[in-house]
């Protein structure tokens, strides 16, 4: 069933970084993952992309792959090169303070309990 990108943020109180571009965008999964041609090859549409990077390539996997929201992890800040092609790409990228299995996991949990 999944959750709508508006939902996920709200669930997880995550930092915005971005504008929210597409809040109805229903998320069924989460992807995590840190090597941008794996992520490439692997990431699908209704994901959620979790990744310690900060750098214009991921703005650029998350568009190919039509990603609607990145989660940066560990606190990671966006530089505002980054942040501008984002913008550009209409691409929501949001942090949070929580490691990458932490992240996923909270996200398992609120997506488990859309489908109860």
């Amino acid at each position: 069933m999944g959750k709508t990108v508006s939902e996920i943020i709200s669930a997880m109180k995550l930092n915005v970084l971005t504008d929210v571009y597409r809040p109805d965008a229903l998320i069924e999964k989460g992807y995590a993952g840190d090597m941008l041609s794996h992520v490439m090859a692997h990431l699908q549409t209704g994901e959620c992309w979790f990744t310690i990077l900060n750098s214009m390539n991921v703005i650029a996997v998350a568009s190919l792959n039509e990603c609607p929201l990145v989660i940066l992890t560990e606190d990671v800040v966006l530089q505002d090169p980054v942040m501008e092609k984002a913008k550009t790409e209409e691409i929501c990228v949001c942090s949070t303070a929580l490691d990458t299995y932490t992240a996923c996991s909270v996200l398992a949990g609120i997506l488990e309990t859309a489908e109860a």
